[in-house]
């Protein structure tokens, strides 16, 4: 197997992310009027800096939000922690549903379980009727790896929509999913 690496900055975290990077521009601009009313005169160059930099760490940070699948294992990578587990560990693949609701949408939050009470996040999923193929693409080739070593989806009934979803993107990213062989 070749290593997949994916990012995994989506749905609700990517909303949470975007929202802290425009409160730091809110405060640092706000920082900035109050001290220049008070007398401090900003320079030229925080104002800039304050609307530029959120959107560098942006840029900057976003790829520490990932997922790498290889031969050993699986990395869970975040810009604060890196979080390792080998194939054997992995029991497969839990769907939770967020307490998140957009427009009549439900969240998912797509997890696997390692070992007997551990968990490591994966991804962020829209539960739809009908997800963009670019979407079941980019989650086929994260399920796919479960997928090709007989590891599916837990605590879901056969022909639930977690069922569902992950056999429609592991089929979109070329594979067959445990229930269908």
């Amino acid at each position: 197997m070749t290593a997949v690496r994916m990012r995994a900055l989506e749905g609700p975290p990517l909303v949470r992310w975007l929202c802290a990077e425009t409160a730091f521009v809110w405060v640092s601009v706000t920082v900035a009027g109050v001290s220049g009313a008070l007398g401090e005169h900003p320079t030229t160059w925080f104002f800039p800096m304050c609307l530029v930099l959120p959107v560098v760490l942006h840029f900057a940070l976003r790829g520490l939000f990932a997922v790498r699948l290889d031969d050993a294992g699986i990395t869970v990578v975040r810009p604060w922690s890196r979080r390792r587990a080998a194939w054997a560990e992995v029991g497969g693949i839990r769907f939770t549903p967020l307490p998140v609701e957009e427009d009549d949408i439900a969240w998912w939050a797509v997890t696997m379980t390692v070992g007997a009470s551990r968990t490591l996040p994966l991804a962020t999923i829209k539960d739809s009727d009908d997800p963009a193929f670019d979407t079941l693409l980019r989650h086929g080739r994260l399920f796919r790896p479960f997928a090709d070593r007989g590891l599916g989806v837990l605590d879901a009934p056969d022909g639930s929509r977690e069922h569902e979803y992950f056999e429609r993107a592991v089929g979109a990213a070329g594979g067959r999913s445990p229930a269908g062989r």
